[in-house]
């Protein structure tokens, strides 16, 4: 679910890393600056040294939590409709008469496919949304001549990174 090609997603996750190493360096050069005192056993000048490396730890672990909940409550929310794509929907709403589908990487687009001799190879191109919880369509009845250029059409004007194809008896209705 996490999206590399997403920019903020990028961001969070540098930003989280980067807080997350100054936290872990911070709280070991810590350690080794101050020694085996106990708390009893700090003077004013042991406190007014860890005073700055102690704020430094509380702010990069702060941005540590923030950055991580960025990340991970998108997921948390989009879980529960992606378990419904996957289990009710990913095969739902399939065009009468097709012969296989072909779905992208991540198998939130789909082309509905069915052989006419006449015309070539019919294709109608939908994707679902995790929002709606609903298949809409990007392109409906379209023919393409030869069904060998299936994948090199959606590839080129649906962004399909890698394409999958399923037959009719491969998936249940």
């Amino acid at each position: 679910m996490f999206d590399f090609n997403n920019k903020k997603s990028r961001i969070c996750l540098i930003c989280l890393l980067i807080s997350f190493a100054i936290m872990t360096i911070v709280f070991y050069a810590t350690d080794d600056l101050l020694g085996d005192k106990e708390f009893s056993e700090y003077t004013l000048d042991d406190w007014s040294v860890a005073i700055l490396p102690l704020s430094v730890l509380i702010v990069s672990g702060i941005s540590t939590l923030v950055f991580s909940l960025i990340i991970i409550i998108p997921i948390i929310i989009k879980y529960p409709a992606l378990i419904n794509y996957v289990t009710k929907k990913k095969f739902a709403d399939i065009d009468i008469g097709t012969d296989f589908l072909v779905f992208d990487h991540n198998e939130f687009k789909r082309a509905c496919c069915r052989n006419e001799s006449q015309n070539g190879l019919w294709i109608s191109v939908k994707e679902y949304d995790l929002k709606t919880k609903k298949w809409k369509t990007l392109e409906e009845g379209r023919y393409i001549e030869n069904a060998d250029d299936i994948a090199a059409v959606l590839q080129m004007d649906y962004a399909y990174d890698k394409v999958k194809f399923y037959h009719p008896v491969e998936h249940p209705q």
